[in-house]
């Protein structure tokens, strides 16, 4: 039951995080939604599929994946951000 409730809270937050990147216009709004919301889905997906087996021989597996997953998540959004602040990327809104 637990797991089934962190799966689907995990899977709401990635829909989220992916209509925002649909939605919003400035790159550093689609990286925020994006970033944000997929390390929170993924890490909660990730969590359920440990709970819902029980502590089976795979979990060590998901637990390095989740802690991947939090190192390099944060480093990949700073790195676009930085790149589209090197290049002096506007919104489209300022371009017109």
């Amino acid at each position: 039951m637990i797991a089934k409730i962190l799966i689907s809270f995990g899977l709401v937050f990635v829909a989220i995080g992916t209509l925002g990147i649909l939605r919003f216009q400035d790159v550093y709004s689609r990286l925020q939604a994006s970033g944000v919301s997929d390390n929170a889905g993924l890490g909660l997906v990730l969590l359920g599929l440990i709970v819902r087996g029980g502590f089976e021989r795979h979990d060590p597996v998901l637990v390095l994946l989740l802690l991947l997953l939090l190192l390099t998540n944060p480093i990949v959004t700073h790195s676009i951000a930085k790149s589209a602040f090197t290049q002096r990327h506007t919104s489209q809104e300022e371009e017109k």
